[in-house]
């Protein structure tokens, strides 16, 4: 089981509980046979664990009300099918590196026992799964040119230094299978065989998304140039009505690689790429101060002045208005 600790500082003012507040109950996991509150001046953490001889499955839950440190330690080598399903963390694994878990990755981590760990949380909501496994029932899954086979190994070892298989995107598939896990509400030998079944469909699905992966990555480069000359001709034409598929049309591809390819090169879709481009454009026309605010937004493509108003305020906190005067006085 993975426990989240606070800086020495913090300590004297968390609270630990063995049951969930009144108002998280709507979090509660069916089953859990382990249940952890944590609370302190940093916002609270729900865990939640169920566990089996073979595998244990832990769903923890940050509600972080102002920006911390948290350090990741577990008591037992632990080799892990991790996913944060809601917000991304930056983490640095002892032995191993750096570390950003991305929203909607599955990774399959190694984590030696006793190490401090660190994950950086930001104000906000965050919502990890996890499914850690014994050395034995691991072993299942190390057949020739696994990639799980080096893990298998370490956590059979029980190593100092961690260890990474490897991330795929949650699919859809992968992503019912958690829901069917967290939701499940049947009892004795049949729980455990229907979380033993989908537990074996999640690995599947994660050993197959990293195969996946590898053939995307052996064939990235080839759209590569058209991509650059698409996000080239956005930076161009701010000014003019620019959809996907007028940009697929100018790159002479189907719309659909066309978003495929432009996503996988710059982790973005090409719609929210546009609208940071124009405010990105906006920012420096309003810090230049030599336009009012009526000109900046037709000049990145934005014709309704009010709408333009509120997307900047929604981006940046600010309003256009705001923004210009405060360079005003710099």
């Amino acid at each position: 089981m993975m426990q989240y600790h606070v800086s020495g500082k913090m300590l004297a003012a968390i609270t630990v509980r063995n049951d969930i507040p009144w108002q998280y109950q709507q979090h509660q996991l069916p089953s859990a046979t382990h249940t952890e509150f944590t609370s302190g001046p940093f916002g609270a953490i729900l865990s939640q664990v169920i566990a089996n001889d073979d595998w244990t499955i832990q769903q923890v839950q940050f509600f972080i009300t102002r920006p911390v440190r948290l350090y990741p330690v577990t008591g037992e080598p632990l080799g892990a099918l991790h996913c944060m399903l809601t917000g991304s963390v930056p983490c640095v694994l002892k032995g191993f590196g750096n570390v950003l878990l991305q929203e909607k990755e599955l990774y399959f981590f190694y984590v030696p026992a006793g190490t401090r760990n660190l994950a950086v949380f930001s104000k906000g909501y965050y919502d990890s799964f996890h499914i850690s496994f014994t050395p034995g029932y691991l072993a299942g899954f190390t057949h020739n040119g696994s990639p799980l086979k080096n893990i298998y190994q370490q956590l059979q070892q029980g190593l100092a230094t961690g260890g990474y298989a490897g991330s795929c995107a949650l699919s859809l598939q992968a992503m019912e299978q958690v829901e069917k896990i967290r939701q499940c509400q049947l009892q004795g030998s049949r729980r455990k065989l229907y979380y033993q079944a989908r537990i074996n469909d999640l690995m599947l699905l994660y050993m197959a998304g990293l195969e996946d992966a590898g053939r995307d990555m052996a064939t990235s480069g080839k759209y590569e140039k058209e991509m650059q000359q698409l996000a080239s001709y956005v930076a161009d034409n701010l000014e003019k009505p620019l959809t996907a598929a007028l940009l697929a049309g100018k790159m002479g591809l189907p719309l659909q690689v066309t978003e495929r390819e432009f996503r996988k090169l710059f982790q973005q879709t090409i719609r929210s790429y546009i609208h940071d481009q124009r405010m990105k454009r906006a920012k420096l026309l309003l810090a230049a101060g030599k336009m009012p605010v009526t000109d900046v937004a037709y000049t990145v493509g934005f014709a309704d002045v009010a709408y333009f108003s509120n997307a900047f305020k929604k981006q940046f906190g600010i309003t256009p208005t705001g923004y210009q005067q405060l360079h005003k006085h710099r």
